[in-house]
């Protein structure tokens, strides 16, 4: 390995002690002793980075966030790169410090950085201001490229290159990267080899004699033809066929091979001189042209990358440009033709490319060599051309960088029709004959979706169109995946663009290709995007109320995502209103999505059954009448409570004779439920069994607690038949005292005040209930009510918290119960139970208890919720003594005004 010259060595201390003397001066300020003790170590480092007898001196560049040092980028530290970047934000270009810097100068330098906040464009001016009259630090904002006259004499310019480059083979490096000296070296050539006589053309006067800014023909000044347009076509010069243009890119990789070989400069510039005296004169002439044309490009600007690899990029492309202009060759062999010289140009790349080698590790090159040719060779090409490629069939062939960029700017112009057009044509090669016509416009189609979707989104269902049909026909499986890959990419930024006119195309064209290629097009479903985005589209749908029509078509082809996101959002629903708007939107999605909730129900896993029953309740009952009581003996409890609640909820007209199919089905501990929901429809069908239960004819398995809640019920159907039932259960009576439960009589006389009140006033003096005994009687259920679920029973809330302890379960929790009613209540939990968790409780009421069945709920912002399902008639009258005490004149009562509690319509997990 290579050692690093000392000098290289000190430049690079000189660097990094620069920053520290300005990083000092903001900290402490230029008077401190440590600043000055640091503006000493970075002249002295300066002083060894600059050898006295140095003409070059020392330049310090920036770019973006890189500091380069004589042009080689520096592995800096975050705070050198902030360095570069407040150079670069203030338009520095570099810093030249010549062997004449004094320490004065130095110091002045570094006292004109900003020691506070700056805005970067007051650095320049205050540097400026600085180092006016400074002889040893100049300050760039545009590097500037020496020339002489010294091109003006074949013969003189030999003899300046032996005497100049002497014995030196750096600096002889240093003219292969400046194109002025390479024009000299080519008119030596020709002087001593009697090649620049006026007989072999123009090219040596307008190489040689031209002033380095003149405009030459055809430079890219001249009508917008780009560089090398055709320079040396109005001057009378031959066009070099195609082997000629490969001798040249050899003779420049020859050239690349004798610098970078160590040569010495008398001896390299002979060998120079005598590859170029083997070219033709027309050759040589035209090596002339271009490097006339690259030195008034780089004439006020330092080249980015070696002279060489910029002259053969130019020869290649000025090359390619004219054959295509004169219509010898068409695009696609341009590209051809270029891919071949790119592979010539490679060879020098590889043996200059040290340089670039550490850019492309700086991260300052991000252009493969390849896309740069091309994106040059289209800049050259005229509007007209570029336009006549854009809409003929050879389309594919432009690089869709150079498509985007051609589009962008014909819609900032106004021109939208003619970019409607290129696009439009651009996609139709997706359909070409040839083959690699159809890869190149895939992989151009995925590059180009967004564009396509700015530009006019009916663009992206007539690209979705031409690749659909190619996945279906194409044989090659590179071809395919590519095909399908664009397809993919296209639907992807429909769905990100809300265009839903080009998602339905999309889901249009993969049933048919599932036609045909099923394992395809599943796949394709997967990575469209648009399945996965029905959650976000479902909610718009709801929130604008009246759906689109493209919106509601892209749903009816997602009949089977669209429906389970609908019966979520429809089991989440608090008002009423919302749950109609949800119903009728999945009834717009047709016969298919209906036949999903009918099969999930019928015969899918337990878990997405019970979440589909509200939903399908709402839009075909007699669907769920038939499917569902066969299915839900064998679901577990939890399911079946789930199921309940959504029959409940779905306010559909014949819920309540599905709930009696149900009710023999169940588990014990959901019957009460069933009978409650049963009386909230106060559908008259179900009076012949609520009377039955009433005379204690029970499901099997179930609780005189059943009885309870079957006469509550019969109170909300307003039902006069039942009158005489209840009649019976108050006035009967035993050898001492009622025949019947209290809490069962007081249901009864609570009822009757309903149906028969003049008898139920009469009766209530004798009937041995007391008025705190009457005080907490079901609640009315509205007809019109705007919630989906009310609420049973009153709520109090107790003065004094009571604790209830779980018994059945491993893990026993502790409750604190604040609010509760007949049916249940609000407590605060001592650790996490999963909603539906059946649990005992007994409740510590003083020295006595209080046992219950409770089915936990959701949590709430107060605690969890949970439900009372079963306790004996004793344990209720306790309860509505305890919940009778708290009816205090002042003490908070929940009546009708609030929805039923969360967990009455929070789906259970």
């Amino acid at each position: 390995m290579k050692a690093l010259d000392p000098t290289a060595i000190a430049g690079r201390a000189f660097v990094r002690s620069l920053n520290i003397l300005l990083k000092f001066a903001r900290l402490y300020g230029f008077e401190h002793v440590r600043t000055k003790e640091q503006l000493s170590i970075a002249w002295h480092e300066l002083s060894a980075a600059i050898p006295p007898a140095s003409e070059a001196g020392l330049l310090l560049g920036a770019t973006g966030t890189q500091l380069l040092l004589d042009g080689v980028p520096l592995e800096g530290s975050p705070a050198e790169n902030q360095f570069a970047q407040l150079l670069s934000a203030a338009g520095l270009g570099s810093v030249q410090f010549f062997s004449s810097v004094t320490e004065d100068e130095l110091n002045r330098f570094a006292r004109a950085f900003p020691t506070g906040k700056a805005k970067p464009a007051e650095l320049a001016l205050q540097l400026k201001s600085a180092l006016s009259d400074a002889r040893g630090i100049r300050i760039n904002e545009i590097c500037f490229v020496a020339t002489d006259s010294r091109m003006k004499g074949a013969g003189m310019a030999a003899q300046l290159a032996a005497v100049t480059l002497g014995d030196d083979s750096d600096q002889f490096k240093r003219w292969l990267n400046d194109p002025q000296k390479l024009l000299e070296m080519i008119a030596a050539a020709q002087g001593s080899h009697g090649s620049g006589t006026p007989g072999t053309g123009v090219g040596a006067e307008a190489g040689a004699d031209s002033e380095p800014g003149a405009s030459v023909s055809g430079s890219p000044s001249s009508a917008g033809a780009g560089p090398g347009a055709g320079p040396g076509r109005g001057r009378g010069t031959s066009e070099p066929s195609e082997a000629e243009m490969y001798r040249m890119l050899a003779v420049l990789t020859n050239f690349g091979q004798i610098g970078a070989g160590g040569a010495l400069g008398s001896g390299a510039a002979n060998a120079v001189q005598e590859e170029l005296s083997q070219l033709p004169a027309s050759a040589q002439n035209i090596l002339k042209q271009a490097l006339a044309e690259l030195a008034t490009k780089t004439s006020n600007a330092k080249p980015d990358q070696s002279v060489l690899i910029q002259l053969a990029e130019h020869l290649a492309i000025r090359f390619a440009l004219e054959r295509f202009e004169r219509g010898e060759v068409k695009v696609n062999a341009v590209r051809q033709m270029l891919d071949r010289m790119n592979k010539e140009v490679e060879n020098l790349r590889r043996i200059l490319g040290a340089h670039e080698d550490k850019m492309s590790d700086a991260g300052l090159v991000v252009e493969s060599h390849r896309e740069i040719m091309d994106r040059q060779f289209w800049a050259a090409v005229p509007e007209s051309g570029k336009r006549a490629v854009l809409l003929s069939e050879e389309a594919w062939c432009i690089p869709p960088r150079n498509v985007q960029t051609y589009v962008n700017d014909l819609v900032k112009r106004g021109n939208a029709a003619e970019a409607v057009s290129v696009l439009q044509n651009y996609a139709s090669c997706a359909e070409s004959e040839e083959p690699d016509a159809r890869r190149k416009a895939a992989a151009g189609l995925s590059h180009l979706a967004e564009l396509y979707a700015k530009v006019d989104p009916k663009l992206l269902g007539e690209a979705l169109r031409h690749l659909g049909l190619r996945v279906g026909l194409e044989q090659d499986a590179e071809l395919q995946g590519l095909v399908s890959a664009a397809f993919v990419r296209l639907s992807q930024e429909a769905a990100t663009s809300r265009h839903f006119a080009a998602m339905e195309q999309a889901l249009d064209l993969v049933v048919g290709i599932e036609a045909q290629r099923p394992g395809i097009a599943q796949s394709m479903r997967t990575k469209m995007g648009i399945e996965e985005r029905i959650p976000e589209f479902v909610e718009e749908a709801l929130r604008a109320r009246q759906a689109s029509t493209g919106l509601t078509n892209v749903l009816k082809l997602l009949p089977q995502a669209t429906m389970e996101q609908l019966a979520n959002r429809f089991n989440r629903c608090t008002l009423r209103d919302d749950a109609e708007h949800i119903a009728n939107l999945a009834a717009d999605l047709g016969e298919e999505g209906l036949q999903h909730l009918r099969s999930t129900v019928r015969g899918g896993p337990v878990v997405e059954a019970a979440e589909m029953v509200g939903l399908l309740t709402r839009l075909d009952p007699q669907a769920v009448e038939v499917f569902l009581p066969s299915r839900i003996k064998n679901f577990p409890r939890v399911h079946q409570d789930r199921v309940v609640r959504q029959l409940s909820a779905s306010g559909a007209h014949g819920r309540c004779r599905i709930l009696l199919e149900l009710l023999d089905h169940v588990d014990p501990l959901v019957m009460p439920m069933v009978i409650d929901e049963i009386g909230v429809t106060a559908d008259r069908e179900a009076l012949g069994r609520l009377m039955n239960i009433v005379d204690s004819d029970l499901p099997a398995d179930s609780s005189p607690y059943l009885r309870v809640r079957a006469v509550e019920a019969l109170g909300r159907i307003h039902a006069p038949e039942s009158i005489a039932a209840l009649k019976r259960i108050l006035e009967a009576k035993k050898v001492f005292g009622w025949a019947n439960p209290q809490e069962l009589r007081i249901s009864a006389l609570q009822a009757l005040e309903k149906l028969d009140p003049a008898w139920a006033r009469a009766f209530r003096p004798k009937s041995g209930l007391t008025n705190p005994d009457l005080s907490l009687a079901p609640l009315e259920i509205a007809a019109n009510c705007k919630f989906v679920r009310q609420r049973r029973h009153t709520r109090v809330r107790l003065h004094k918290p009571v604790v209830a302890l779980s018994v059945n379960l491993k893990e026993n929790c502790r409750m604190e119960i604040r609010t509760v009613s007949l049916a249940g209540g609000v407590a605060t939990i001592d650790r996490h139970l999963p909603p539906g968790t059946s649990v005992q409780l007994k409740l510590q009421l003083g020295m006595r208890h209080l046992q219950a069945t409770a089915l936990l709920r959701d949590y709430r912002s107060q605690g969890m919720a949970f439900e009372i399902v079963d306790m004996t008639l004793e344990e209720r009258g306790k309860l509505r003594r305890l919940l009778a005490d708290n009816l205090a004149p002042n003490s908070a009562v929940e009546e009708l005004a609030a929805p039923a509690a969360a967990s009455e319509v929070v789906a259970v997990k």
